[in-house]
């Protein structure tokens, strides 16, 4: 019987292997404080978990096999697998299962220790990997080999600051270029001009002038202004509970909506925001007002991430990527757990629409087709 199957411990710990990137170890009980506990059975083996991955392409198949090879030559790795493989050779089931608990935990915490410096050996290569492939991504964007829109310089300044991880960067880089947003120049075709060959001249008869048709009317010009006074904005109920915004707003089409925007969608679009002004959660709606059906309630049920005052703000836009074409003003409201909604007053869009729009930057939720400098 193998020392990594024999034993109930043998589930905690494991039998050294070398790490691969996809398969890194979760942190262990005493690595948090905990008061180890006794066990009846079993050896140390290595817990196991999931990592989020990196869309990867045929090239970056190859930096992981790469990545790979340097875990296994790394001489941090080596050691700390060796001595884990010592340890585990030197217990045996039948003499790991005689010990008692407290001869056992000087032990454990040896293996720990060693699975410590392989995770944090592998975090580091990991991290130095992939701030090479923003430096390589940036240098062919700024170069221009590769064309992205305006709004996705801010994520190259934010990740040269620190101000995002490169983790983060990647993550909006592979999703713009899977949707084609961000690519390559496209080739201009080659004009070929050919001499155009001469033609025999042909005598005609002299046309027959043909009868000057009626003018066709022009159609009538269609109105699809808009105002901020065409939609209101009432709360019904707003109160932080259990670490979430719950609550519901009322819309309503005023008497000054413009009729032809009866049957088609409007986007409405709700920031939820810490009293410093950092944005937690942009939510987006559709509405749809008739003739007869001039009202609509949505309802908001978000988790704030345990804040306990929020500031939310509602916007009713023509679409995601037109806020000048406002149908109201910016709905402002400050809500939390003790006391009951405050709603604020706003002026025109102003302020307010710019500060939407660079939380939508953030989370790559506009779709910018225009193409890179």
């Amino acid at each position: 019987m193998s020392l990594r199957s024999g034993t109930q411990k043998a589930k905690k710990f494991g039998t050294p292997t070398t790490p691969t990137s996809t398969t890194p170890k979760a942190p262990s009980p005493r690595a948090t404080g905990g008061t180890p506990t006794a066990t009846t059975t079993g050896t140390p083996t290595k817990p196991t978990g999931t990592r989020k991955v990196i869309p990867q392409s045929a090239a970056g198949i190859a930096v992981q096999e790469k990545f790979k090879q340097q875990l296994q030559n790394n001489p941090i790795v080596r050691a700390a697998t060796e001595t884990i493989r010592i340890l585990q050779q030197q217990f045996k089931p039948r003499i790991w299962n005689r010990m008692s608990a407290s001869a056992k935990f000087p032990h454990e915490q040896v293996l720990q220790k060693e699975y410590d410096k392989i995770e944090a050996e592998k975090n580091r290569l990991i991290e130095i990997e992939l701030a090479a492939n923003v430096t390589q991504i940036i240098g062919a964007l700024e170069s221009g080999k590769q064309l992205y829109p305006d709004w996705f310089q801010n994520n190259i300044i934010w990740v040269k600051t620190g101000q995002i991880t490169s983790q983060s960067f990647l993550d909006s880089y592979y999703y713009l270029s899977n949707q084609g947003i961000i690519h390559a120049p496209m080739a201009e075709p080659e004009i070929i001009i050919e001499e155009p060959i001469p033609e025999p001249i042909i005598e005609l008869p002299e046309p027959i002038p043909e009868p000057i048709p009626e003018p066709i009317p022009e159609p009538p010009q269609v109105d699809d202004s808009i105002n901020t006074n065409m939609v209101t904005q009432q709360v019904i109920n707003f109160n932080i509970i259990n670490g979430r915004a719950v609550g519901s707003i009322k819309f309503v089409a005023t008497n000054n909506f413009n009729p032809y925007y009866y049957n088609k969608e409007i986007i409405n679009l709700v920031q939820f925001k810490t009293p410093n002004g950092v944005t937690l959660l942009v939510k987006e709606n559709r509405l749809r007002f008739t003739q007869t059906e001039r009202d609509e309630i949505i309802s908001y049920d978000e988790n704030i991430q345990e804040n306990t005052r929020i500031t939310v703000e509602s916007f009713v836009w023509e679409w995601m990527d037109k806020p000048a074409g406002a149908f109201s003003n910016k709905y402002t409201i400050n809500i939390s757990e003790t006391e009951p909604p405050k709603p604020t007053t706003s002026g025109f869009m102003g302020a307010g629409v710019a500060g939407a729009i660079a939380s939508l930057i953030l989370i790559g939720f506009i779709a910018d087709h225009k193409r890179g400098k």
